[in-house]
């Protein structure tokens, strides 16, 4: 056989091989987002959180901002006057989580002492951090707040949130006071995400994939692995979307938690950080990448309906209504109408 011959069947054959290796099986059917507000920040948009009319944004070095979704009118905060006169620092904000419905913002702050204040929003003039939480608070990748109704010892929120160092805690606020955890869960891997409902805690377990665990036992009950590093999920109607890091999304259906299955994949350029669901659509972060924006009325295949590229690193983003939200380290926050 001819060099030249040779050369052209590996060449052939890596073709072939690349096209079966495909994990992408969505369309793109043009551009339905229209970019109609971008709003500068200083500090690092981190995190993201949209409730009633406000924006809460975590801007690391930045403290933290706050948006009337309304009017785009942006407050700035790097302190917190609190109501019993003393002040709080804002030098390091990377974490917000927000119940517009209780009134309650927790903001996660890493300047000086790792901690989560307990901020009473009651007052749109005034926010004022009455309460938080210290102790195995060193560290904390993700938290995640829930609504509680008709809570039998009067709680309004449930908090879950983990470390790095592989440990995930769970407590009830009442509004009055933080009493510590209820009870705490470890693993031998760092944590970089959490999620809950009724039954189960769901934990992003970076390269070990998803682990999950019964909430009234706090036992473990089942893991599943897939291509890349677990970072942040959403979980809807008995399916968890993850965002992976180099491995994209990864859809998994944990209808049946003893046995998740993984549905769908979809490999996103750069690396996909978070996530977020609203009425079968899905938006994902994907740094330098941008950001994607899915039709997900099929799980099991997600259809991509516009990436975004002019927005510059993509940290985060939250459904905002009929808006999706940006957070850019580049160019801010970023408004895009949807259809």
């Amino acid at each position: 056989m001819s060099r030249s011959l040779l050369i052209g069947l590996i060449l052939v054959t890596l073709v072939m091989a690349a096209g079966c290796a495909k994990r992408n099986t969505a369309y793109q059917s043009g551009d339905q987002l229209e970019l109609v507000r971008t709003i500068p920040v200083v500090g690092n948009p981190t995190d993201l959180d949209f409730s009633g009319n406000w924006l809460y944004v975590a801007l690391d070095q930045g403290g933290l901002g706050r948006i009337n979704t309304g009017t785009y009118a942006m407050d700035w905060y790097t302190k917190l006057l609190a109501s019993d006169g003393s002040t709080k620092d804002l030098n390091r904000t990377r974490l917000v989580e927000y119940v517009s419905a209780k009134d309650l913002l927790f903001v996660y702050d890493i300047h000086a002492t790792d901690q989560i204040y307990i901020v009473n929003t009651s007052n749109p003039d005034s926010l004022d951090p009455y309460r938080s939480i210290t102790g195995a608070t060193q560290g904390i990748r993700d938290m995640t707040l829930r609504e509680l109704t008709n809570d039998p010892d009067g709680n309004l929120v449930e908090l879950l949130y983990c470390l790095g160092n592989g440990n995930v805690y769970y407590g009830r606020f009442n509004g009055d006071l933080w009493l510590g955890s209820e009870f705490n869960i470890t693993t031998p891997y760092p944590i970089n995400g959490v999620a809950m409902d009724d039954n189960y805690v769901y934990m992003a377990t970076d390269q070990r994939g998803i682990f999950i665990y019964n909430r009234q036992t706090q036992q473990f009950v089942s893991e599943i692995a897939f291509y890349g590093y677990a970072q942040k999920m959403a979980l809807r109607n008995g399916i968890l979307y993850v965002a992976a890091r180099h491995g994209g999304l990864q859809v998994v259906d944990v209808s049946n938690p003893q046995q998740p299955v993984l549905v769908a994949s979809y490999d996103t350029v750069g690396y996909a950080t978070n996530l977020q669901v609203m009425n079968g659509k899905l938006a994902v972060s994907s740094g330098s990448g941008g950001a994607y924006y899915f039709d997900i009325t099929n799980p099991t295949s997600p259809k991509l309906i516009q990436r975004i590229t002019s927005g510059g690193y993509i940290n985060d983003l939250v459904f905002s209504d009929d808006k999706l939200v940006l957070a850019s380290r580049d160019a801010g926050i970023l408004f895009y109408s949807l259809d």
